[in-house]
């Protein structure tokens, strides 16, 4: 599994890149390989998200990536955010213990 996590910095309007950002998720959840998605806002600093997502492997990620219809949904978000993308691997992962 890969996770890629994007701390996006708003740089427009938050109500149209959340609008805009819509069309990018309707896209993600039709793509093979995707486990799950967030977009999450900052509680620290209204003007930043991060969009966590997490893949089955790198390969169907940069499948998804390299699709001319998410280059298109991507290219609406446009003057609205700054991206900093990142590839990651998991180290560690938990969940809370079942309870009795």
């Amino acid at each position: 599994m890969v996770v890629f996590v994007n701390k996006l910095t708003l740089i427009g309007d938050a109500e149209e890149f959340e609008k805009r950002y819509e069309a990018v998720g309707a896209f993600m959840e039709t793509q093979p390989g995707l486990i799950r998605y967030s977009l999450v806002r900052s509680g620290k600093d209204s003007s930043v998200y991060f969009n966590l997502a997490e893949w089955e492997d790198e390969e169907t990620f940069r499948k998804a990536l390299a699709e001319p219809e998410f280059r298109s949904r991507l290219d609406a978000l446009t003057g609205l955010i700054k991206g900093e993308p990142h590839l990651t691997v998991p180290v560690r992962q938990g969940q809370p213990a079942a309870q009795l």
